[in-house]
Order: C-alpha cells, then sequence, then structure tokens
C-alpha cells in the first residue's frame, strides 16, 4: 500500500455511510425497551420457547453486550475508520445489520417466525461478509490494530448468536406450523445443523475469537436449555458441538502459531 493510499482522507459516501452505521448501531440499544413498551414481553411466551432446543434463558443476556459493543465499536468507526478500499461496503453491511436487529423485534412481537427466519439470514449473511474482510485481509487496513481487533470481535460475537440463533427460529417456525416440540428427532437434525454451521464458519474465519465466544455461548447454552427440558440426547448433541468447535479453533490457532503468528486469531 502506497503512502498516499495510507493517507489519504475518506469520500464523502465512506464519511456519511460511517455515521449512518453510528446512529443505527446506537438505536439497537433502545429497539428492545421501545418494542417490550408497546408488544410486552412478547419473547417469554408461544413456540419461540417450546422448543427442546430453545437456550437457555440467561443466554438472551448476550443481546445487551452485543448492542453496546457495536455502539461503541461504531463510534471507534467514525473517529478512525477503516482506511480500506473495501470499507464502504462493510459499512452498509453494517446497516444492514443493525436495521435487521430492530426489525426482527417488530417481526418477532407479531410472532412471524419464518420472516424472523429470514430476517436472521440476512444479518448473518451481512456479517459472514464484514468478518471475511476484516479477518482474510488485516493488511489493508490503515486504521489502529486495537479497531481492528475491537471490530472484529464484537461482529463476530454478534455473527456466532445471530448464525446460531437462525436454527432456533426455525425449530419455533416449525413448532408454530405444528411439528411436535416433544419430538426429539426432527430437532436433533435442526441441532446438528447449527453444529456443523458453526464448525464450517469457525474454520472459514480461521477460529477468530470473537465468533468462537458468540458459538459456543449459544451452543453451550442450548445443552444446558435442553436438559433443563429433560432432552440429554439433544443437550449432548449441543454440547459436542460446541466442543468440536473449540476443537478445531485451536487447530485454527496451532496452525497460525505455526505461520510465525502468536496465538489465537483475534482480528
Amino acid at each position: 500500500m502506497t503512502t498516499v493510499e495510507k493517507t489519504s482522507k475518506p469520500s464523502r459516501a465512506v464519511v456519511t455511510w460511517r455515521w449512518i452505521t453510528l446512529l443505527l448501531a446506537v438505536s439497537q440499544l433502545a429497539a428492545p425497551a421501545v418494542t417490550s413498551a408497546i408488544a410486552g414481553d412478547f419473547l417469554a411466551s408461544g413456540a419461540t420457547n417450546e422448543a427442546l432446543i430453545t437456550p437457555a434463558g440467561y443466554a438472551f443476556g448476550l443481546w445487551g453486550v452485543i448492542t453496546v459493543l457495536s455502539a461503541i465499536t461504531a463510534l471507534a468507526i467514525v473517529r478512525y475508520g477503516f482506511g480500506a478500499w473495501w470499507e464502504l461496503g462493510v459499512l452498509i453491511d453494517l446497516c444492514i445489520v443493525f436495521t435487521g436487529f430492530s426489525v426482527w423485534l417488530v417481526i418477532a412481537a407479531q410472532d412471524w417466525l419464518w420472516t424472523s427466519v429470514v430476517v436472521f439470514l440476512v444479518m448473518a449473511g451481512a456479517l459472514v461478509h464484514v468478518m471475511r474482510k476484516l479477518v482474510r485481509h488485516p493488511d489493508q487496513v490503515t486504521c489502529p490494530s486495537w479497531v481492528r481487533t475491537l471490530a472484529t470481535v464484537t461482529f463476530g460475537l454478534y455473527l456466532g448468536w445471530s448464525s446460531i440463533a437462525i436454527f432456533a427460529n426455525v425449530a419455533a417456525a416449525l413448532i408454530q406450523g405444528g411439528w411436535s416440540s416433544a419430538d426429539v428427532a426432527w430437532q436433533f437434525v435442526v441441532l446438528a445443523l447449527a453444529a456443523v454451521s458453526a464448525v464450517v464458519t469457525t474454520v472459514m474465519l480461521r477460529g477468530t475469537i470473537g465468533y468462537v465466544v458468540g458459538a459456543l455461548w449459544a451452543l453451550v447454552a442450548i445443552a444446558i436449555g435442553a436438559a433443563e427440558r429433560g432432552s440429554s440426547t439433544l443437550a449432548s448433541t449441543a454440547a459436542f458441538g460446541a466442543v468440536a468447535v473449540v476443537l478445531v479453533a485451536v487447530l485454527r490457532w496451532q496452525r497460525a502459531r505455526g505461520g510465525a503468528t502468536n496465538g489465537p486469531i483475534t482480528a
């Protein structure tokens, strides 16, 4: 990268989208309270809580951590940016994600579960694109290293949790459509697909720590939730998925260390 590229100012479009990203990131902090005030505690009942593979209740507190980190990261992006040629595309993706979160709350309040699945798929797709840029092209950013690390951890955590949420929402939608919430067989298939997806994404993102933590948080919470609902089979499956993610991540870290890096990939 040339000296001119490193010192050139961002375009007006990039600056504008940085501020839009910050605005939408901050809006996530207010969205849950606004939606709850209008629709009540809509997530406490219904098909979203009937599946055996529903995460234990405590796990949803991670949304608070994710939204706060998103706002902090967006503020850092406004100040420093990424400086890469692909920054504008990443900012637009982040705006899609942050908007999707608020849209999902509205949709969930209406109990439109298949639409929730679609929203999460769009959010996950955008986050995958963001994470691939941050993880695979660290040499193309010109911001301070801590900004890249913060962004990678924040959006990795967001992706890890959201990607597993896709499968939990699929299960809830199927139950709403008449599938038995007590049937272990079909929920085992959904959970196995979630675990495979987590392992594949861990490989694709080179074991980056943010994603690994997010996926583990979700899988462990599903294991606990399934155990609380009396399904040792599903609890064991989720636990096995979590172990597989850890093993794959460790292998990626060892491979990176063998390539003259210093340990777990955080960015």
